[in-house]
């Protein structure tokens, strides 16, 4: 099973997005818009993991959701990876003062640690990924674009995590929530 661990989002908060990327629509050819139902923070990926290690997984994500305390964080900026060069991934910001996203980030990187997964190599980026392009032909346009994108403060309650399951077809990726669990 394909799974990755998720703050999810409220409808106001896709709403948002959603404006957003029908603003950007009109300037940036070529990018893919991420369905307002599929728009998350990713915490942690893990990939393809074997159904018998699911329910282990589970429960490092909710050990992991025991040690933090729900936290808002807001919305706000967009940009683009990677930050020079061709656009691959559009892309909304997250702030949050107190520290508390990267904590619960790093509180399931622990967790998952001790449940035999290796460490995330790269550190956390707090974003959220409103668009994809296959191939940038827009000679810088659509970064300009979207830094030139005013967007937020938004805010966005954080009080579960959610292990998801991903899976691809031609139409694009099916998440499903596999376990939730609270914060706290």
């Amino acid at each position: 099973m394909r799974l990755f661990v998720a703050v999810t989002l409220s409808d106001d908060v896709r709403a948002a997005l959603t404006d957003a990327q029908n603003r950007l629509r009109e300037t940036c050819q070529g990018v893919r818009w991420i369905p307002a139902r599929q728009l998350h923070v990713t915490l942690r990926f893990l990939g393809e993991v074997p159904d018998p290690d699911v329910t282990g997984v589970a429960e490092a994500v909710a050990r992991a959701a025991s040690q933090a305390k729900p936290f808002t964080m807001d919305l706000s900026g967009c940009g683009c990876f990677p930050p020079r060069g061709p656009v691959r991934i559009v892309w909304v910001g997250l702030r949050e003062e107190g520290g508390a996203l990267l904590r619960c980030a790093e509180a399931v990187e622990r967790e998952l640690e001790s449940a035999g997964f290796p460490r995330e190599r790269r550190p956390f980026s707090a974003h959220i990924t409103i668009g994809r392009v296959r191939e940038d032909r827009s000679h810088g346009q659509t970064r300009m674009a979207v830094e030139a994108c005013a967007f937020g403060p938004v805010p966005q309650a954080v009080e579960s995590i959610t292990l998801m399951s991903s899976v691809l077809s031609p139409k694009g990726p099916t998440y499903t929530a596999v376990s939730t669990t609270n914060l706290g």
